[in-house]
């Protein structure tokens, strides 16, 4: 049986059969017996594999196959692309317009349960309250959509919150570019490529600790904060003590986000798998 929320294939170099995936342990619940029938597929059909990062490499590891014969690097974004793209409109010297005028939070995402969106809403709410000032953006589409919209409606903050709905890649960079700092809630996440594209932006990041990149992209208080995702209120004091941080210590995080995600690249994952398989 494939892990769960992974994508999970076998490809075969050179006579050896690897399998990609970005589960980690926690990302759903496990049953024992389905874990242990699991481990005996792998270690049967398997030689080596390819995983995301280090909490992906772990659960590996508990089915069957460690050391030099798994590789990470999966999860990877063209890191260039979001850069370029936010260096030039923040160089381009347009005025922010619309929602992107004001300092901003952002998130981006599917509205869909795992991803937190109410608990993001609730500790912006508490954040205002206590005196916050930046709004927070809401990029994305999913089944919580219209349930997010009302909820943020009732509240005594609503005009600060701004859903601007599904976007493309390249409809991005602009929400990227003008963010101040991305946040990712989720109470359950295999990795979560879109903290690789704000990184790329150049983003200070507030990010769950239940995400699987967790340990790999956050350096706490060097380029972001980790999370509760079930703690709106260490949420709101985590968005509250970014918000009233100097610029330059701002900048400071967003620089420190650009070399971390420069180790993960296209080109890390492509030596990876060239390592792997001729291994």
């Amino acid at each position: 049986a494939p892990a769960a929320s992974a994508a999970l294939w076998g490809k075969t170099h050179a006579a050896r059969t690897l399998l990609m995936s970005e589960s980690n342990r926690n990302d759903h619940r496990r049953k024992w017996w389905v874990e242990l029938m699991k481990r005996a597929l792998v270690t049967c059909l398997f030689d080596g594999a390819v995983v995301g990062g280090k909490r992906a490499k772990h659960y590996m590891a508990a089915l069957g196959l460690s050391g030099p014969n798994v590789a990470t690097g999966y999860d990877v974004v063209d890191n260039r692309f979001f850069a370029d793209r936010t260096d030039v409109i923040r160089n381009s010297g347009s005025s922010r317009e619309g929602p992107l005028a004001a300092p901003y939070f952002l998130y981006v995402g599917r509205l869909a349960p795992e991803k937190n969106v109410d608990a993001l809403i609730q500790a912006f709410a508490a954040y205002r309250e206590a005196g916050g000032m930046w709004n927070l953006l809401i990029v994305g589409d999913g089944p919580l959509a219209a349930d997010l919209r009302n909820r943020a409606a009732a509240l005594a903050c609503s005009g600060a919150i701004r859903f601007a709905g599904h976007k493309t890649a390249a409809e991005l960079a602009p929400y990227y570019a003008y963010a101040m700092c991305f946040v990712l809630p989720s109470v359950r996440e295999p990795w979560g490529l879109v903290v690789n594209e704000a990184m790329a932006a150049g983003l200070p990041v507030i990010v769950s600790s239940r995400c699987g990149c967790a340990d790999d992209l956050v350096e706490p208080g060097a380029n972001g904060f980790l999370i509760d995702p079930e703690n709106p209120d260490a949420l709101g004091c985590c968005m509250q003590r970014i918000s009233t941080m100097p610029a330059s210590a701002l900048d400071s995080m967003g620089a420190r986000s650009r070399e971390i995600i420069a180790e993960y690249s296209p080109a890390y994952f492509a030596s990876e798998i060239h390592r792997i398989s001729v291994t």
